[in-house]
């Protein structure tokens, strides 16, 4: 399963999921079936990724702001609203690598 582990890795993921949420993830075949990329998955990664921007104290304001934007995304693609999901995530992938 893939793990976000470095900023490159969060801002190529961040792609991914812009393109296949929510539900177009592809089958890999070399990754049992409770290892297949989800929704649920995806956003836990993206989750993980704003900890690897932002490790440091000071940036508590920061990972809270954009968690918050992911959880909102989250619940528009679980939703069925696909375009408010997408429009969410690229504001994201706008404010994560902003200082």
């Amino acid at each position: 399963m893939f793990v976000v582990e470095s900023i490159d890795e969060l801002w190529d993921h961040i792609a991914y999921v812009l393109g296949y949420a929510p539900d177009r993830f592809p089958y890999r075949d070399f990754l049992a079936p409770a290892e297949q990329m989800t929704l649920d998955r995806a956003f836990e990664q993206l989750h993980a990724g704003v900890v690897i921007a932002y490790p440091e104290e000071q940036f508590e304001d920061k990972r809270r702001e954009l968690h918050g934007i992911l959880d909102r995304s989250f619940l528009a693609y679980r939703n069925g609203q696909e375009v408010e999901g997408g429009t969410l995530l690229n504001e994201f992938e706008g404010r994560i690598f902003k200082r």
